[in-house]
């Protein structure tokens, strides 16, 4: 007996023990399997007899299912125009451009792109910003700086050495006889431009 006629043997004990029993629930847990398997079994063996418990080869996927390149590339632009959009959201504005794309198959894209996650399309927003010339909009910019807040400091242009500062003054401790002694701290583009100590 081959091991596709064993299985199936196996298959109709637990339908005869079943029926013996009046039980499916205790014949299910004796044979390690579930409910729903059993009426699978049933089905099959009422429609097919023996043969239809035999497992059977797979069908061969005869159904254009993989995504288009084009379709890709539109779930990705328009991913990255709106990194905070998640895939449904992302599906309906898509069906607004006559592009049919379901949610689940925005997520599949987005998890081989790397970037089914909101933090993961900024990084990979902020990776084709560095260096190109592409303008971003008013929510791309403001997504960017607060997930990473240096965003905004990288991208400063300066005319010339001094002409963006950012000061901050703080207390750092008191003196015995001297006082309170503050520090003065100038930045210039994220290198320490002046230090200067400060008596009250």
């Amino acid at each position: 007996m081959t091991a596709k006629k064993k299985l199936a043997q196996k298959r109709l004990t637990l339908l005869q023990v079943a029926e013996r029993l009046r039980n499916v629930s205790e014949a299910c847990r004796r044979h390690g399997v579930s409910r729903s398997q059993f009426y699978e079994y049933k089905r099959a063996f009422q429609e097919k007899g023996f043969q239809g418990l035999m497992d059977r080869p797979p069908i061969p996927n005869t159904f254009g299912n993989e995504t288009s390149p084009e379709v890709k590339e539109k779930v990705i632009e328009l991913s990255l125009d709106h990194p905070a959009w998640g895939p449904v959201r992302v599906s309906d504005h898509l069906r607004l451009r006559n592009v049919t794309v379901c949610p689940s198959t925005v997520r599949n894209i987005w998890v081989k792109e790397n970037m089914e996650t909101k933090y993961k399309r900024l990084l990979r927003l902020e990776e084709e910003k560095n260096g190109k010339d592409i303008d971003l909009t008013e929510e791309q910019i403001k997504l960017l700086e607060k997930a990473n807040p240096c965003f905004r400091e990288r991208h400063v242009e300066s005319s010339y050495p001094g002409y963006l500062l950012s000061q901050d003054t703080f207390m750092v401790g008191t003196i015995k006889g001297v006082g309170r002694i503050y520090l003065q701290a100038v930045v210039e583009l994220g290198w320490y431009y002046v230090l200067r100590w400060k008596r009250n």
